[in-house]
C-alpha cells in the first residue's frame, strides 16, 4: 500500500534499544569504576603514549589510584583510599571473611568504617521482592505479545497518523476510538477524517488494501519487526529481573554475615560459663 509507510515501530524500537544498551553499559562501567580516571588515562596514553608521571610522588599517587580502581572493579567495594583497603583487609582477617563474602555483600560494606558491614533494611527486601514480581509479570506479558500478537502499529505517509491493524481492519491508537473495516468500507460508513486524522486518499488506500490483501501483507511485515523488538525488550526485562534477583540473594547473604558477626561477638552463652554440677552417681 503506497499510502502506508509500514510498521516503523519495530525498527524504531530496535534502534532506540541499541542506543539504550550502549548507554547502560557506559553508565554501569562508570558506576563500577566510581571514577572516569582510568578512562581518561587510556585516552591520554592512546594519543600521547606516556602514561606515567615523572615525579615520584605523583607516580606513587597514580599507582595508588589504579589499585583502588582495580579493587572497586573486582570487588565492587567503594574504597576511597589505601587506608580504607588496609582497614577492610584487617576486618576480613579478624572476622574470617573471604573475598567472595565481601564481593557478595559489597553493597552494604563501607570500608571507611571500623565495622564496615551493615545489615540490609527490611524496606530493601520488600522493594526487591515487589520489583522482582513486576519484572516476572512484565517478562511474561511482553513475551506473550512477541509470540502471540496479531496486531501491529502502522504509520501513514502523508498524515503521519499511527494506527493499529490486524490486516482486516484498522483502529485508532490515541484519542477518540474509531475503526475502519471491510463492512464500513462497503457501506460507506467510514469515520470522518477530522476524527481519524487521515486524508481521503489514505482512507481509500486502507479500504483498497483490506480488499486486495495489501494491508494484510503490510501487517505481516510489521509483525516480524514487532516480534523482534519485543523479544529484545523481553531480554532487557529478563536481564533486569536477574539483577534484582541476585540483589535480593546477596542481601540475604549479607544479613547472614551480620548475624554471624553478632553471634561471634556475643561469645559463649551464660549457660556454658556456669560451673558444671557434680554427677550424683559419682558421689
Amino acid at each position: 500500500m503506497s499510502a502506508i509507510l509500514g510498521a516503523t515501530i519495530g525498527p524504531l524500537v530496535t534502534y532506540l534499544l541499541s542506543i539504550l544498551g550502549l548507554a547502560i553499559v557506559a553508565v554501569y562501567a562508570i558506576f563500577r569504576l566510581n571514577s572516569t580516571q582510568i578512562i581518561r588515562e587510556k585516552v591520554w596514553s592512546a594519543f600521547v603514549g606516556d602514561k606515567d608521571f615523572n615525579d615520584e610522588k605523583l607516580k606513587s599517587s597514580a599507582h595508588d589510584q589504579l589499585d583502588l580502581t582495580r579493587f572497586r572493579v573486582v570487588y565492587g567495594v567503594p574504597a576511597r583510599s589505601i587506608s580504607d583497603l588496609h582497614r577492610l583487609l584487617s576486618w576480613m582477617d579478624r572476622c574470617k571473611f573471604t573475598p567472595i563474602d565481601v564481593k557478595r555483600a559489597r553493597r552494604w560494606i563501607d570500608p571507611s568504617k571500623d565495622e564496615p558491614l551493615e545489615a540490609p533494611s527490611q524496606r530493601y527486601f520488600i522493594t526487591c521482592a515487589v520489583a522482582l514480581m513486576i519484572m516476572i509479570a512484565s517478562f511474561m506479558f511482553v513475551s506473550n505479545k512477541a509470540t502471540g500478537s496479531k496486531t501491529t502499529m502502522l504509520r501513514m505517509q502523508v498524515s503521519k497518523t499511527w494506527i493499529w491493524s490486524d490486516g482486516a481492519s484498522v483502529e485508532s491508537v490515541l484519542g477518540k476510538h474509531w475503526r475502519i473495516d471491510a463492512e464500513s468500507c462497503s457501506k460507506h460508513t467510514l469515520p470522518d477524517t477530522t476524527i481519524t486524522g487521515l486524508t481521503d486518499a489514505e482512507t481509500t488506500a486502507i479500504c483498497n488494501g483490506i480488499a486486495n490483501g495489501k494491508l494484510k501483507a503490510a501487517v505481516s511485515d510489521g509483525l516480524k519487526y514487532q516480534s523482534g523488538s519485543l523479544l529484545v525488550i523481553s531480554f532487557f526485562i529478563l536481564f533486569l529481573g536477574i539483577s534484582v534477583g541476585l540483589s535480593l540473594h546477596f542481601a540475604m547473604l549479607a544479613r547472614g554475615l551480620v548475624r554471624q558477626l553478632r553471634s561471634s561477638e556475643d561469645g559463649p552463652s551464660e549457660q556454658s560459663l556456669l560451673p558444671a554440677k557434680a554427677n550424683p552417681i559419682e558421689q
